[in-house]
This record gives C-alpha cells, sequence and structure tokens, in this order.
C-alpha cells in the first residue's frame, strides 16, 4: 500500500510537468544533434551548453514545481487530507526529481564524453577532471532539493543554489591545481589515481548521504508547519 502511494503521487507530479519536460528536452535534443553532427570546438561548446541549460532548468523547474510551488498554493494541504502519510508524501517528493534530473544528467554525461573524446577536442589525460566536474553537479543539486524539501522556502532555497553554485567551481579549480591531477589533465592518457578515485566516491557518497539526511529529518516532523 505504502509503495503503491508513493508511486501514484509520483504519477501524478510527472503528469502535471510532463509537458514542461518535453519542452525542456527540445533544448538538450538540439544541443546533442549540434554536438555530434557540427565539427568543431565552437559547435561542441554551443551543443553542450544547450543540454546543460535544458538539465538545469528542468531541475529547477521541477523542485520549483513539486515543492515550492506546493507549498504556496497549499497544494500540500488538500494532498495530505488524502489517505497519505508525511512520509509517503516526502519521498515522493525526492523520488520524482531525483529521477528525472539524474535521467537527464546522465544524458548530458554520455553525450560530454563522447563528444569530447570521439572528436579529440580534448585530450585523454582529462577524462578524470571532466568525470569529477560532472559528477559534482550530484552533491550540488542533492544540497538545493533537500533545502528546498525541508525548508520550503523560495528565499533559502536561492540562497543555498547560489552560494553552492560559487562554492563548487572553487574546489574543482582547486583540485586542478593538485600536482596528482593537474599535472595529467594535458596528457595523453588518462591517469586514474588514489586521489581522483577518492574525489569521485566522495562526491558519489555526499550525492546520496544528503536524500537520506533529509528523509530522517522529515521523518521526524509530524506536518508541515
Amino acid at each position: 500500500m505504502t509503495d503503491s502511494m508513493i508511486y501514484k503521487l509520483i504519477q501524478k507530479d510527472l503528469k502535471i510537468n510532463q509537458t514542461p519536460i518535453l519542452l525542456w528536452s527540445l533544448p538538450a535534443v538540439a544541443g546533442i544533434l549540434t554536438a555530434n553532427l557540427i565539427p568543431g570546438l565552437v559547435a561542441a561548446n554551443i551543443g553542450f551548453c544547450l543540454l546543460a541549460s535544458a538539465i538545469i532548468g528542468a531541475g529547477i523547474h521541477m523542485v520549483t514545481h513539486t515543492v515550492l510551488f506546493d507549498h504556496l498554493k497549499g497544494t500540500h494541504i488538500f494532498i495530505m487530507s488524502l489517505p497519505v502519510t508525511f512520509k509517503q508524501y516526502t519521498l515522493s517528493k525526492l523520488l520524482v526529481n531525483i529521477g528525472v534530473f539524474y535521467v537527464m544528467w546522465a544524458l548530458l554525461s554520455a553525450v560530454c564524453i563522447y563528444v569530447t573524446f570521439s572528436q579529440g577536442i580534448l585530450p585523454m589525460g582529462s577524462l578524470p577532471m571532466m568525470c569529477m566536474v560532472l559528477l559534482s553537479v550530484l552533491p550540488l543539486y542533492s544540497l538545493i532539493l533537500s533545502v528546498c524539501i525541508i525548508t520550503q522556502s523560495i528565499g533559502y532555497t536561492v540562497v543555498t543554489a547560489v552560494t553552492s553554485s560559487f562554492a563548487t567551481p572553487a574546489y574543482l579549480w582547486a583540485v586542478v591545481y593538485w600536482d596528482s591531477v593537474g599535472t595529467y589533465v594535458w596528457g595523453n592518457q588518462a591517469v586514474w589515481n588514489i586521489t581522483v578515485y577518492s574525489i569521485m566516491i566522495a562526491q558519489v557518497l555526499i550525492a546520496i548521504i544528503i536524500p537520506v539526511l533529509t528523509v530522517m529529518i522529515q521523518f521526524r516532523k509530524k506536518d508541515f508547519i
């Protein structure tokens, strides 16, 4: 019964947002076609920008419409008047947002890696750094989504998004200057050392731990107030 109700809540959010998701998919498709069909660095950059913009736009749209708008319009109060528990509501919001974002993120990652190295835009030595850059998006998104669900506040969500968006490039730039990473970026062979593995594992773990902590915090709550 619990799984069935969570599925219905997810289905409800997907149905309401299916048109915006499809619309955000259009620039993503345009980015893929541009990066793959038109040779050269400029076309690849345009394609990556279109694809990244579509993924970020879809992610922000889902968070805004499934969590913040629910709170502003009072939709969550109506939903909670149904045979739905607070735990089911929280899990459905996490799963629907993470599901949509991760699918589009996987698409971006695959296209970036394929186009970059099939067209020789960057040397193979930059592959570990690219993987770290792509993975850095996951904890960033998890943090924004979790703050949004816990606080249901536009202000806190915006501050978190802006702050983490500046902090993420800052630590990535710091990583590039480490000898164990930066030395090999422009080489012809990808070097997977302990530093690279440690950073990538940490990024994945943080992306997992944040939603888990969110669930633990939310499960302690009795209502939305």
